[in-house]
């Protein structure tokens, strides 16, 4: 499903997406084609709570947390560089 197409279904509305056809441009992932694997109508607090559920059961898929808002799906890619306190 394209994310136009999630829009009309799901207005004003979080989804958890799950990236079906992706690749990255210039530290953006750009999604193309997308399942909804759940949606929400106000509560973004347990779209997020299904969401890292998600995430660490099927690590290897590639999960997002949306608003329905967005006019497009081009997610910023962020590396993580753990530090160390002493």
């Amino acid at each position: 499903m394209l994310w136009e197409e999630v829009k009309k279904i799901y207005p004003n509305q979080w989804v958890i997406i799950e990236a079906m056809e992706a690749h990255t441009e210039r530290n953006k992932r750009i999604i193309g084609q997308v399942t909804v694997v759940n949606n929400f109508h106000d509560d973004n607090n347990q779209a997020l709570l299904q969401y890292l559920q998600l995430h660490r059961k099927y690590r290897e898929r590639e999960f997002y947390v949306v608003h329905i808002s967005r006019p497009e799906l081009d997610i910023i890619e962020q590396r993580w560089t753990r530090v160390r306190a002493e």
